[in-house]
């Protein structure tokens, strides 16, 4: 029997996966379930397992190659000798950079104007020919390359490229189209931040003694902004289809930067959990995020992000939302500051945050009411006890 092995659609945003490692080769033994390859989805890496068991008759997608799903890349057989469809024996045409290239069309050049232009580098392509019917000649490779030396004679020169993770190209091209789809405006407050680090304070030693958990600030800002979300389900919405859909569970995205680009790990049902259970949770998706063992369950299903910069020593910054989701919170740095209260000034920790939203589903005064709470949760973090 011949089982095609096909490219799993694993989310609703999924298209295409990129073939990160095949785990076995042409010829092994494979059991159903057994881990078989692992791809790289729009979110995360994931590992495909085999859906059946048998030997690896024909890889067809080899690795760093991406694939549209639902489209065969192996064939999984009873034996070695067991035929595939003859039309199937090749390898999977899947479109790649270098074959989504304009077909190059001939250009009518003099054998001594295609040699002087490859000697000074020089792109045939770009040069209109003044020989008959267009041909390109000596004088007009000579004219070009004099112009390329005059642009780049200031031009600074390029050290190193680096290429885009998967990750991070999907990730640029989300951020653009957000950028350029959804009307984003931003509320910025001050938050003194004076009780959350004495709360803080007063937990950490509890926490990691008797719990084995590092409570952050992250913890304590993941929580405010549950309790917010549960006032004002507005925020903790989708902006689908001319539609703001708002969700009954409270699921919070966390930013957080990887070397293989910025990912986003879900901590679900955060409006039913206590500060330790996010602090647990939220180290061990951090983790997982680090060393890309994120799974698909882990990275969907997001109905608000929070990006925290404030251990980089930022101090403000306004984040671009993730669609379809309708608000991200930016927060910065705790930072002593001089102000005044009651009349007296004194030195107290502050931090900034601001909030992206989407003005087609959030307007300034729910977003700024949303706002308030957050900064009363953090200014007052008893509440976040209840």
């Amino acid at each position: 029997m011949v089982t095609k092995v096909i490219m799993p659609k694993l989310g609703e945003t999924m298209e295409e996966g990129e073939i990160v490692k095949w785990l076995k080769k042409e010829g092994d033994r494979v059991k159903e379930g057994e881990p078989l390859l692992e791809i790289a989805t729009d979110k995360a890496n994931m590992e495909v397992e085999a859906t059946t068991s048998g030997m690896i008759r024909k890889i067809v997608a080899q690795e760093g190659q991406i694939v549209p799903v639902t489209q065969t890349i192996a064939y999984i057989t009873d034996s070695m000798d067991e035929e595939i469809p003859l039309k199937e024996r090749g390898k999977v045409e899947v479109e790649t950079p270098a074959k989504a290239e304009k077909e190059i069309v001939p250009i009518k050049a003099s054998p001594l104007a295609k040699k002087l232009a490859k000697e000074k580098k020089v792109d045939l392509s770009t040069i209109k020919g003044t020989g008959p019917g267009g041909r390109i000649v000596k004088e007009d490779v000579l004219r070009a390359a004099q112009k390329k030396e005059v642009k780049e004679e200031g031009a600074p020169l390029a050290k190193e490229e680096f290429s885009l993770s998967r990750i991070e190209k999907i990730m640029a091209q989300r951020m653009q189209e957000s950028k350029k789809q959804i009307p984003h405006f931003y509320l910025t407050s001050e938050v003194n931040f004076s009780e959350a680090v004495r709360f803080r304070n007063d937990l950490l030693e509890e926490f990691e003694k008797e719990k084995g958990v590092h409570l952050s600030y992250t913890d304590l800002l993941i929580k405010a902004c549950a309790r917010a979300l549960s006032k004002f389900p507005r925020i903790n919405s989708h902006f689908k289809e001319e539609k703001v859909v708002s969700f009954s569970r409270i699921n919070i995205g966390l930013a957080v930067a990887t070397e293989k680009g910025l990912v986003v790990p879900v901590i679900k049902d955060v409006d039913k959990k206590d500060i330790f259970q996010i602090a647990k949770d939220r180290m061990d998706v951090v983790n997982k995020a680090n060393e890309n063992k994120l799974t698909l369950e882990e990275v969907e299903g997001a109905t608000f992000t929070l990006s925290n910069l404030g251990m980089m020593e930022v101090k403000t910054f306004a984040a671009i939302i993730n669609p379809p989701q309708v608000a991200i919170l930016a927060t910065g740095e705790i930072k002593e500051k001089p102000v005044v209260i009651k009349e007296k000034i004194v030195v107290t920790p502050i931090m900034e945050m601001t909030l992206s939203c989407d003005h087609r589903a959030v307007d300034g005064y729910i977003g700024a009411k949303f706002l308030q709470e957050v900064k009363r949760g953090l200014e007052k973090p008893s509440l976040l006890l209840m």
